[in-house]
């Protein structure tokens, strides 16, 4: 009995997050895996044993060996001070040459950039977007990156702590743009924000979260409840299966807890 209850509360938790639904299908040959990574200007660890282009390399090993094919990345330098070369086409490359990128600056920084970036594997947009997003006074700016498919649109963010303000822009800005489609609209990010808080409670105005949000931390460095999260955006487009998702801790590919101050996060979907 003891058993039974608890599996029926763990249930309850999982459903509460904006209807959070995943599955345990055994078909998951027509899946589409979306990734969500906080990569931390891959800066985070480098020392004289292990350097950029040794960090660059194990992101990649680690994205190619979750066989994602699209990952929306948050915490990217372009040719600043900081990190003289650009990293969203570095890494990008280094998954392969079938790996299109599309980088969305939010600050000039260092003499360069530093934003978000959204990769796809295999197929190129057809329109690509970033949006500058309001931010409180002294806060640092942030901003929406955009990558329409065929069939799919891909969002990216990064979002400051307790804003809430910023979910209410963003949602109308992809309201307006995509309010009316059939094609379903997912946004990977840091939100900096827990399920259960404004920020969160914002978000499931207008949207739901397909990844999970009860398997710990995705911040390395601090035991927190999770801040990465997928959403998929309420318009006309159906909602979409959800087969599986999980929080990356470990990989073949080498030590994920060096490659980021964040664990990567991915969601496998099936796309109607």
């Amino acid at each position: 009995m003891k058993i039974r209850t608890l599996f029926i509360v763990m249930l309850s938790t999982l459903a509460v997050a904006c209807n959070y639904n995943a599955e345990n299908g055994n078909d998951t040959d027509s899946t589409f895996r979306i990734m969500t990574y906080n990569v931390g200007a891959i800066n985070k660890f480098i020392s004289e044993d292990f350097s950029k282009e040794d960090n660059v390399k194990l992101l990649a090993d680690i994205i190619k060996e979750s066989q994602s094919d699209a990952v929306a990345f948050q915490e990217l330098d372009s040719c600043n001070t900081r990190n003289n070369y650009f990293q969203l086409k570095a890494l990008a490359e280094a998954c392969g040459s079938d790996w299109n990128y599309y980088y969305g600056p939010a600050i000039n920084y260092k003499g360069g950039k530093y934003g978000t970036g959204i990769a796809v594997k295999g197929e190129k947009s057809i329109k690509t977007l970033h949006i500058p997003i309001p931010v409180k006074e002294g806060s640092e700016a942030r901003v929406l990156t955009i990558a329409e498919f065929k069939n799919y649109v891909l969002a990216c963010t990064h979002l400051n702590s307790r804003q809430p303000a910023q979910v209410e822009f963003l949602s109308a800005e992809i309201k307006r743009l995509y309010g009316d489609s059939t094609k379903p609209v997912f946004l990977g990010g840091d939100m900096n924000a827990n399920i259960g808080d404004e920020t969160m409670n914002t978000f499931c105005k207008d949207w739901r979260v397909i990844s999970q949000t009860e398997l710990g931390s995705t911040v390395i460095t601090v035991n927190k409840p999770c801040i990465d999260f997928i959403l998929q955006f309420n318009n006309k487009a159906k909602a979409v299966e959800v087969i599986d998702s999980k929080v990356i801790k470990s990989a073949n590919a080498g030590d994920v807890k060096i490659a980021s101050d964040h664990y990567p996060v991915y969601v496998d979907i099936k796309l109607r």
